[in-house]
């Protein structure tokens, strides 16, 4: 391995390299999702003025253009009174966006104590160079804003875990649940990331503090249901009964970040795939023939979303046949991951099934799934990918790879040609 101080730099070069070519897609005005983003500002403007002047306007009215709860928008409306000019807002908030990864990085160091910082730096710096962040970070978006309280939820979260202190709630606890109520009242769809952490909190702490944090966290959705209530449009979901698409694209969706961190493994021989060969062909052909089940009925249009190998799959071949060959090595990925740890599952069932909607993004995911995937996952296949630079190295690459094939996508409009 290199030495540490080598390591080093080359960590700080990345998550400076990454940062300045984030400012620069501010300065051209990106936006990797072909204009969802630009529109969402320029559209929701109207609103954070309404809310600068009066709080209480209502934010779900249909000329603001969001069913997302406000508290982005009321965030924006304060920055605003010092920060009088939209350009210069959103650079500020450009800058804001540099929190992300940072927090990344301070959760994967209290995750992963013995793998080596700047390793985790690296990889915290990627989030730089994804479509969805880059769009959101250039815009303003409230995706960025959930994700400064989600990370910061989640770094108490793994503190508390760390001081395996179960007897009682402490202050990790509370700020955990604090934040991650700040996400929710972003964007509803980290109300499943509620889930997960109330199984964590059920299974660790004494059923009488269970029963003291479950009151906590009913008090925090006090405020969602007030708004609710005078704002009904706020509770409006896209939700679809076609599972089909749901499981098919979602999954593919995942397995675009898994594929890169098993792949390497795999080539490399690790031991401990080995004793896996029935559990790999018994899952082979039982997603093979679920694939083909739900292909009968799969009915979706890949010019609104659809994730990456969807997108592939009908730009290159005008049909949806690579798509479901990586639909399978999904499921197949997914399975190995559930098999490993039973919250496992749980996390990967709340991801699957929590985003059943009518039209399916991708940047519902990004850098959601990574994000849940180094920190969250019981598994030894984080850490030992983290353990090998070239493993790094290799995603590092797909990432790069990843954000060139989105500014082509945008700048030649391949939407209309699939």
């Amino acid at each position: 391995m290199k030495n540490f101080e080598q390591i080093s730099f080359i960590g700080l070069l990345t998550f400076l390299l990454f940062f300045l070519s984030l400012l620069l897609g501010f300065y051209l005005n990106e936006d990797l999702l072909n204009k969802g983003t630009f529109n969402d500002f320029h559209n929701t403007w109207g609103l954070v003025q309404a809310l600068k002047e009066n709080l209480n306007t209502d934010y779900s009215n249909n000329e603001w253009g969001s069913l997302h709860f406000p508290l982005h928008y009321i965030i924006l409306s304060r920055i605003n009174f010092l920060i009088e000019d939209k350009y210069f807002l959103r650079f500020f908030f450009c800058f804001l966006s540099a929190l992300v990864p940072i927090l990344f990085y301070l959760n994967l160091k209290v995750k992963f104590e013995s793998v080596n910082k700047n390793v985790l730096l690296i990889l915290a710096s990627l989030i730089f160079i994804l479509p969805t962040f880059r769009s959101c970070a250039i815009w303003a978006n409230y995706q960025v804003t959930s994700l400064i309280f989600f990370l910061l939820s989640s770094l108490f979260f793994l503190k508390w875990i760390k001081e395996e202190n179960y007897k009682k709630i402490n202050l990790n606890v509370m700020l955990n649940l604090t934040f991650l109520a700040l996400a929710v009242y972003c964007v509803q769809y980290y109300a499943i990331i509620y889930l997960y952490f109330m199984l964590i909190y059920f299974q660790k702490l004494e059923f009488k503090n269970f029963i003291l944090i479950s009151l906590l966290v009913f008090l925090f959705s006090l405020p969602g249901f007030f708004m609710i209530f005078y704002h009904p449009r706020a509770a409006s979901v896209t939700f679809s009964s076609n599972i089909y698409n749901s499981l098919l694209i979602n999954s593919s969706i995942l397995g675009f970040w898994l594929i890169p961190i098993f792949a390497p493994l795999i080539l490399n021989g690790k031991k401990f795939f080995e004793n896996k060969k029935n559990f790999f062909i018994f899952s082979s052909i039982f997603f093979t023939l679920l694939v083909f089940i739900f292909s009968i009925y799969f009915d979706y249009n890949p010019k609104i979303g659809g994730g990456f190998f969807l997108k592939l799959s009908n730009l290159f071949f005008h049909n949806n046949i690579l798509f479901y060959i990586l639909s399978i090595v999904s499921f197949i990925l997914l399975s190995y991951l559930s098999k490993e740890d039973k919250n496992n599952l749980l996390l990967i069932l709340l991801l699957l099934f929590g985003f059943s909607a009518w039209y399916i993004f991708q940047k519902y995911f990004e850098p959601l799934f990574l994000i849940l995937f180094f920190l969250y996952f019981n598994s030894k296949i984080p850490k030992e990918f983290l353990n090998q630079n070239k493993n790094l190295l290799f995603l590092v690459i797909y990432v790069i790879l990843y954000m060139l094939s989105a500014q082509i996508y945008s700048f030649y409009n391949l939407v209309e040609v699939i």
